[in-house]
């Protein structure tokens, strides 16, 4: 059940967030065609890209959220391990839900207002709530996605949340963490020996290279 759910709402976020960016680009695109191979100019094509990349905007959070890759203080659940990190997992989404369903709460508020509806956009001439519909319908998916995730959290085994730190942050900047790995070989230990006894000779009552008395 809760695949099915996930797979048809990433489909849904996909599109929106993706449509939405590829019909800003194709109208600023073609807008710049025609005003330079026709001297016609879109007055409205400005206007009409800035709503279609904030509607992509608040869809891309969204997808940002599945992936998890919002900006977060993640230091207790990265120090903890078991039921503790899982405790803490599941209040971070615990969290995101009560944030992500009061936002969407006064967005849908926020479009019933009279102004909403009287205030018409200067080029496209939509009224405003046309526009305020891009946070209204993200954060209403990102209250879904959340739940979504909680309830991943929830099912999964806290043996499952256990996840090796150094790894993600190495795969974070795009190495490996094999990379990471201080290599020592003999030749580098037979040097840091041969340098210790080297040392010590030093102190001994012998004779140095110039044939004086140390």
């Amino acid at each position: 059940m809760m695949k099915t759910i996930d797979k048809y709402l990433s489909r849904l976020e996909n599109v929106l967030a993706g449509g939405c960016l590829i019909a800003a680009t194709a109208l600023a695109v073609f807008a710049v065609l025609l005003r330079n191979i026709t001297g016609d100019v879109l007055f409205w094509s400005e206007e009409a890209v800035i709503y279609l990349i904030i509607f992509s905007t608040f869809f891309g959070a969204v997808v940002t959220l599945r992936h998890n890759e919002h900006v977060a203080v993640d230091i207790m659940p990265a120090l903890l391990k078991g039921k503790a990190k899982k405790f803490f997992v599941v209040l971070g989404g615990l969290a995101t839900l009560v944030y992500a369903g009061f936002i969407a709460y006064l967005s849908w508020a926020l479009i019933t207002e009279p102004f909403s509806r009287t205030t018409i956009t200067p080029a496209l001439k939509l009224p405003l709530w046309v526009v305020e519909l891009s946070l209204a319908v993200s954060m209403t998916l990102f209250f879904i996605r959340a739940v979504e995730m909680t309830i991943r959290a929830l099912r999964t085994p806290a043996t499952e949340l256990d996840k090796d730190v150094l790894a993600e942050e190495a795969a974070a900047v795009g190495i490996d963490v094999d990379d990471l790995a201080i290599v020592d070989d003999g030749s580098d230990r037979a040097n840091r020996v041969e340098g210790a006894n080297g040392g010590d000779r030093l102190g001994d009552g012998g004779t140095d290279e110039k044939g004086g008395d140390r």
